[in-house]
């Protein structure tokens, strides 16, 4: 074969591999693609179409008390809203602090009993263990006198059919995200608000992804909140953001 063929050939190789990165790259920005597996069932929530300028702040609750507190303290100073998916563990332990949560016009969704990753279950066994979290949900939200919508984040956003559908069937909202604060991962304060805050990522209707056990999360925060207002941003609820 000719050098001048295979220089074609080459050239429209690495072409193709440029626009089907493009096409992926998009498609996961836009909330279209959550992983890489081929799924049946509707994919998680990760961003939403809306002209207004809101961004919806997530934060994941395990095991942390004192940063939720502060967490709630730092929206109520900056008039944001949030949503807060806690472990049902976590929220039959803490339940006035849950209560607190829904009080403040945030959202309280489910994250599993404990945090474990739920697409290796077998579709019963999800469906037990969500609507488990279903009665949970609608207890909290009747005590606190509010009615929301039933969110569920799949722990470490690992999804499977078996685990949608079983979500789809209890009622429940599925929720991702499109940016990671990668806050958990603990590369301090500037890394947290440089990641949240860059403009290629920072978009109406992303899903922010936060942890409220990280140690540099509530530290970060008030960056973060400045650099949104700056910017003509609101921090919302994903429930606001899905109206």
């Amino acid at each position: 074969m000719k050098k001048s063929s295979m220089k074609g050939i080459f050239l429209l190789a690495v072409i193709l591999a440029a626009v089907l990165s493009l096409f992926y790259r998009k498609t996961e920005e836009e909330g279209l693609l959550q992983t890489g597996k081929e799924l049946e069932e509707e994919l998680p929530i990760c961003r939403v179409q809306t002209k207004e300028q809101n961004i919806a702040l997530t934060f994941e609750v395990t095991y942390e008390t004192d940063q939720v507190s502060e967490i709630l303290e730092l929206l109520a100073q900056h008039d944001g809203g949030a949503s807060f998916f806690v472990t049902g563990k976590w929220a039959a332990e803490h339940t006035e602090l849950a209560e607190r949560i829904l009080e403040q016009g945030c959202d309280v969704g489910f994250l599993g009993y404990e945090c474990h990753d739920m697409s290796l279950l077998k579709e019963t066994e999800a469906r037990e263990e969500l609507e488990r979290g279903k009665e949970q949900l609608i207890q909290l939200q009747q005590t606190a006198g509010v009615e929301r919508k039933l969110l569920f984040r799949p722990p470490y956003g690992e999804v499977s059919d078996q685990l949608l559908r079983a979500a789809r069937i209890a009622g429940f909202t599925v929720i991702g995200w499109n940016t990671d604060s990668m806050d958990w991962k603990d590369y301090g304060t500037d890394a947290i608000v440089k990641l949240v805050l860059q403009k290629n990522q920072l978009r109406s209707g992303s899903i922010l992804r936060f942890s409220a056990d990280a140690k540099d999360t509530p530290e970060a925060l008030p960056r973060i909140f400045a650099g949104l207002k700056q910017s003509g941003y609101q921090a919302v609820s994903v429930s606001e953001l899905l109206e």
